[in-house]
């Protein structure tokens, strides 16, 4: 089996910005509800993989731009955590990538809002960087400019640590950037509130369109399905993704350097 210098080593070589290794019995990682070994009988390890996305396009404006680099991203993931899986499998250990966006449960209490792993609670754990105030992974590289993925393993890797200052500083901007004003003072967040904004070209806005057209009339539905937000929703199940806010990652200044 390649040490955990060469697995991570690797995974860089794949592609990936930051690599970081968290232990499945990690009690941090108990805390907060995790259980991998549900996943994968005989979990000894998770690899934690971020990819910076583009703080140019991210910041631009233009929700086109966001999206696209955000797929292109996510793309990489998708490649990055097939690869590391395969590499594992050479090495004679087992190993799982966990989504990190879609597909996720919709039924049961999760209802679409939790993943099978909280990647970022993972990824704070191996050391990539901290939750901040926006809820956010918040490293120090790129500030929260990341998408992550995790690998669940039963390879006995070693551990990295979680850092010892949080890069987050609570300046607040995120919190008054926030559209919905999602982010509260205590350092909670309406998970509700900002998917509604969020994800307002995703379920919410499918749920959104259909209530208008239950007994609609034939010119309120030539409203509802000829408007620019329906065909928004079209192109965003078209392309798989469909973030609409990005107002809290963008004000944030970590990482701009």
């Amino acid at each position: 089996m390649l040490s955990t210098v060469e697995v991570k080593e690797q995974v860089q070589a794949m592609g990936a910005d930051l690599v970081g290794v968290a232990r499945v019995d990690s009690p941090l990682l108990r805390e907060h509800g995790e259980d991998p070994e549900e996943l994968l009988p005989g979990a000894q390890s998770l690899i934690s993989i971020g990819v910076a996305l583009n703080r140019v396009a991210v910041c631009s404006g233009n929700l086109r731009l966001n999206r696209y680099d955000s797929m292109c991203v996510y793309e990489r993931l998708n490649h990055i955590s097939l690869e590391t899986v395969r590499l594992l499998a050479r090495e004679g250990a087992k190993g799982i990538s966990i989504s990190p966006y879609l597909p996720l449960d919709m039924g049961g209490e999760s209802k679409g809002m939790k993943g099978d792993i909280n990647h970022k609670t993972v990824a704070a754990i191996a050391g990539l960087g901290s939750i901040g105030l926006s809820r956010l992974l918040v490293t120090p590289e790129f500030g929260p400019f990341v998408r992550l993925g995790t690998i669940v393993t039963d390879a006995p890797l070693g551990a990295d640590q979680p850092l010892d200052e949080n890069p987050c500083d609570n300046c607040d901007l995120c919190r008054t950037a926030c559209p919905v004003e999602a982010i509260q003072e205590d350092g909670t967040l309406d998970s509700r509130a900002c998917a509604s904004s969020m994800l307002r070209s995703g379920l919410p806005g499918v749920i959104t369109a259909t209530r208008k057209l239950i007994g609609a009339d034939e010119n309120a539905v030539k409203g509802v399905v000829y408007s620019p937000d329906f065909w928004d929703i079209w192109q965003a199940t078209a392309s798989g993704l469909f973030y609409s806010c990005s107002e809290c990652m963008s004000s944030c200044p970590i990482g701009s350097d």
